[in-house]
């Protein structure tokens, strides 16, 4: 996956959950729903945001942490 796709996925879940977060506070909704947006959609919408915020840090963490184990095989 290019780093284009990546942000574009990103993207979409980010506003995906941030839409069930805005719904879940403006319109009623049954107990289940209730759950599952604070259990699924909460934690999805923090991880998303983060992760576009941090990505060239999470990237090149990642990236350096492939090349050391390529050495340890070696």
């Amino acid at each position: 996956m290019t780093a284009a796709q990546q942000r574009k996925v990103q993207r979409a879940v980010h506003l995906a959950a941030a839409l069930l977060v805005v719904g879940y506070l403006y319109v009623p909704v049954e107990a289940k729903l209730q759950a599952a947006i604070r259990l699924v959609a909460l934690p999805a919408l923090v991880a998303t945001g983060i992760a576009m915020w941090q990505a060239p840090r999470i990237r090149r963490l990642l990236k350096s942490i492939g090349r050391n184990r390529a050495l340890s095989v070696q």
